[in-house]
């Protein structure tokens, strides 16, 4: 009977010390005003007109384009210093789908992407966003010769979507806001297969944000009733430690894979490479600015020069050019975008100048992988460069 009795009493107490111990814990996680995920849902109305230097298609473009998006963004509080840096930035996936023109010639595009929005002039009620996304576009129809002749900007059923945008966000109430700005939207293959002048969509855009946090119901309904989560997120605006400047070198190296220009009236791909030595300098808690060297070689340059000269070597196929940089470090993940210039080549076939646009994942402290576009004056694309690299 008295082991019975001892027992019991053990249960009670620990039973006690339990429901101690969870009202504890949620008297603390209480406290926090930013309890949950704060996130939103973002349905984006677009429109515009085609920037377009073909002649094929004129006509089918004229009329412009129209385009629907829907966005999930998760919400930043400034917890990490690179956050509050960069004024509490979000972040997310989105779904695209739109008309871009005749269909029987262009097809009816959808895409997916990864997104990035960085705010500035904020305001109580207001502010504005600078934002970036890339991803994949499908269901586009192709360049045929025999059956869509006419399609001389894009030749692949799948290409990268790009789009950069500056929206203006007013807050109609603790869950609605509205979105209004400027954007442009790019499809390319990076002439993996060729024609490729790619599309370019400059534009207008509205939407509806609706704000809304994971655990709010989850909360009433089983932990406490009378607590109601923030939907959105308390900013946190500790001041930013001192900058730690500091010198980086880097060694990169990338291939591709690239068609000749339909002109030539061959189906062959050849391959690519790069290869960059790169200086930069932190000069803030999530900038950098550099300069390096760049060593091209290009495959098909074999097939063009040796219908202008006769006789190609190796050499004839490589290039040598110098940059200038600048990368916008996000915690693992790096925007990388560059421009430069031909130090050496056999003549100008790739023009004067060249971009480069490309997104880096740090694996390690001195490791790093990398795809990037490389354009070639200005906005035509020449490859998609896959590589990686390492630190010094």
């Amino acid at each position: 009977m008295r082991f019975y009795i001892i027992t019991m009493v053990a249960a009670l107490l620990t039973g006690s010390l339990q429901a101690q111990d969870s009202t504890d814990l949620w008297s603390k996680a209480k406290a926090n005003p930013n309890l949950g995920r704060q996130k939103y849902i973002e349905l984006k109305l677009h429109t515009g007109s085609h920037l377009y230097n073909g002649d094929e298609m004129s006509k089918i473009l004229e009329h412009g384009y129209e385009s629907v998006e829907v966005r999930m963004g998760w919400m930043s509080t400034g917890k990490q210093e690179w956050q509050r840096a960069l004024n509490c930035p979000s972040y997310g996936i989105g779904f695209y789908t739109g008309s871009i023109g005749d269909a029987t010639v262009l097809g009816n595009p959808s895409g997916v992407y990864g997104f990035f929005y960085a705010p500035f002039a904020r305001r109580k009620r207001h502010h504005f966003e600078a934002g970036l996304s890339l991803g994949l576009t499908y269901d586009l129809k192709g360049y045929n010769k025999d059956t869509n002749p006419l399609n001389d900007a894009i030749s692949s059923k799948v290409d990268v979507y790009f789009n950069v945008n500056v929206s203006g966000i007013w807050r109609l109430s603790e869950l609605f806001d509205l979105v209004y700005g400027l954007d442009l939207t790019h499809f390319s293959n990076g002439r993996t297969h060729t024609p490729n002048l790619g599309l370019n969509m400059p534009g207008v855009h509205a939407g509806l944000r609706v704000h809304y946090n994971t655990i709010r119901n989850i909360v009433q309904q089983q932990i406490d009733p009378t607590f109601v989560a923030r939907i959105r997120p308390t900013y946190i605006d500790s001041p930013l430690s001192k900058v730690k400047h500091k010198q980086d070198w880097s060694i990169y190296g990338a291939f591709g894979v690239v068609q000749p220009d339909s002109r030539y009236g061959v189906d062959a791909f050849y391959g690519t490479a790069s290869a960059v030595l790169d200086w930069s300098y932190l000069y803030s808690h999530v900038c950098s600015f550099g300069a390096g060297v760049d060593g091209f070689y290009d495959g098909s340059l074999g097939l063009v020069y040796a219908e202008k000269y006769g006789k190609v070597s190796t050499f004839d196929k490589m290039l040598l050019g110098a940059h200038i940089g600048h990368t916008l470090h996000l915690q693992r993940f790096d925007i990388v975008t560059q421009a430069g210039t031909y130090l050496w080549r056999r003549d100008s076939e790739k023009g004067d100048w060249f971009l480069r646009v490309a997104l880096r994942y740090n694996v390690s402290r001195y490791g790093f992988l990398q795809i990037g576009l490389k354009t070639q004056n200005g906005a035509a694309a020449d490859w998609i460069e896959w590589g990686g690299g390492g630190k010094l």
